[in-house]
């Protein structure tokens, strides 16, 4: 490969240099060393260069995860493009929509090993800094592009790799869907230590139940996971145990003492993590070792890596900024040096574009979660601003509901949500649960815990959809809930 001034790139080129025949992938196709990645990437640098397509413009590689994603995005910045990684399992006209919006270029087909000009894209040159597209997960409305800061990944890897202590033993996963910004954890912290990035068959990322076996023979010793994804993972590992884990990070959902005991019940000797940050703010801006014996509840994001700044806006009953704060919370805006350059134009609204602002080297993101902080200074999110509704003029926090269900014993997955605000307020409430779930018992724990917060209504799901990135799908569930007649407006 030739020089790049893409510091993701250029961290993989001094690996390569330091040790080409060391193992970088292993997976169903076997060992790819240091060396004959680069070869790989080279030749996709190669064809794209081909193609004489305008500076820094966006291409599309598609990808079912396989261990060809690898050298396909290190095979376009290597030629000065912007990848935008689409997996292959989302449907086709959300894939076709992602390459339509990002105007790209090309298309490169990873596991086909094709290239396809795209004529007529009328692509744009993207920021100098900018070093991969993503978009948003889609849990909360309709998902937006955004440009990713390539120096922004590289910081976070590189203070990812000095707080864990990782070297050239660390054995990775390659576990996340390819659409999702956070497949750079995955992906690149590995490879930027020296170490082994392990790639499962196919059917292990569709099947979670089998996940924990391979994670065992493979001899996984640092993943990235969300907390709802755990539980799944747990739920078919029978005997199974991860002696070989030693850190799981967790990201992209509230992350309770349950999801810590029960993932724990499996990787006994595991260090948990838990990361907070939008993709907005490039992977994760707050982290927090979890403690030992785990703090029953829900679970600190702790501090802010080097850099960030926390602006704390005080939530009043009527909305941010309106009226006295709600029990110290408040609305949690980010800056950051690393943060992402912006929204792609035909993604996001004028307000989002207001809310996600690049300015002189910082990047400010108001989000829409909501926040307060710990008597030791950690921060603990503790959802979003439109989980503060009223009902009947009273106020009620979904989160705090959430979470008491969350605690009990039977439950393994909970949403809670306002089926419509401008009525009577009516609160549902949907579980998933293990066979040791009863509905009655629930119910009875929730009345005392609760009291007038109390949801209208309990429904209990077999199985919670969940989005290609591990999160609750809260659009699905509700048009779910909906078919069954028990949230109808």
């Amino acid at each position: 490969m030739t020089g790049s001034p893409c510091p993701l790139l250029g961290r993989f080129q001094a690996v390569r240099d330091s040790c080409p025949g060391a193992p970088a992938l292993a997976g169903p196709q076997g060992v790819i060393t240091y060396y004959e990645l680069a070869v790989r990437a080279n030749e996709w640098r190669d064809r794209l260069l081909a193609l004489s397509l305008p500076p820094r413009t966006a291409v599309a590689v598609l990808s079912n995860g396989s261990a060809a994603l690898v050298p396909a995005f290190l095979g376009v910045r290597a030629a000065g493009a912007v990848p935008l990684l689409v997996d292959t399992l989302i449907p086709p006209d959300r894939r076709a929509d992602m390459i339509s919006v990002s105007r790209s270029a090309a298309v490169v087909d990873a596991a086909a090993g094709s290239v396809t000009r795209l004529d007529g894209a009328d692509p744009v040159s993207l920021p100098p800094q900018a070093g991969y597209l993503a978009f948003s997960s889609g849990s909360q409305g309709p998902p937006k592009g955004i440009i990713g800061n390539a120096a922004g990944a590289a910081a976070f890897l590189d203070w990812e790799r000095e707080m864990l202590g990782l070297g050239s033993t660390i054995r990775g996963a390659l576990l996340t869907s390819p659409s999702f910004d956070v497949v750079l954890r995955d992906m690149l912290l590995p490879l930027l230590c020296g170490g082994v990035l392990c790639v499962p068959e196919a059917a292990v990322r569709t099947d979670p139940p089998s996940v924990v076996g391979w994670l065992a023979r493979n001899a996984v010793n640092v993943v990235h996971l969300v907390p709802s994804l755990s539980t799944r993972w747990v739920a078919g590992a029978g005997t199974t145990r991860l002696d070989a884990l030693r850190w799981s990070l967790f990201a992209g959902e509230p992350l309770y003492s349950r999801h810590v005991r029960q993932w724990k019940s499996v990787a006994p000797d595991t260090r948990v993590v838990n990361l907070y940050g939008p993709s907005e703010t490039t992977l994760a801006k707050y982290w927090h070792i979890v403690e030992e014996p785990v703090p029953a509840g829900l679970q600190p994001v702790g501090r802010g890596l080097p850099g960030t700044r926390l602006r704390a806006d005080p939530i009043g009953e009527a909305g941010p900024g309106e009226g006295e704060a709600v029990d110290g919370s408040f609305r949690i805006t980010l800056e950051t040096p690393d943060g992402s350059l912006g929204y792609l134009l035909a993604s996001a609204s004028d307000a989002d574009r207001r809310a996600l602002v690049r300015r002189d080297g910082t990047t400010t993101f108001v989000t829409q979660d909501r926040g307060r902080l710990h008597p030791g200074g950690l921060l603990i999110v503790e959802g979003r601003l439109d989980g503060l509704v009223k009902r009947n003029g009273v106020l009620v926090d979904l989160a705090h509901i959430t979470a008491e269900a969350l605690a009990d014993a039977g439950v393994t997955q909970a949403y809670c949500f306002q089926v419509d605000p401008d009525a009577a307020g009516r609160i549902l409430l949907a579980v998933e649960g293990s066979a040791a779930f009863s509905l009655p018992a629930l119910t009875r724990r929730l009345r005392r815990a609760l009291g007038p917060a109390m949801p209208n209504e309990i429904v209990h799901v077999d199985r919670m959809p969940v989005l290609p990135n591990g999160k609750i799908d809260r659009r699905s569930l509700r048009l779910m809930l909906e078919r069954l007649g028990v949230a109808k407006k």
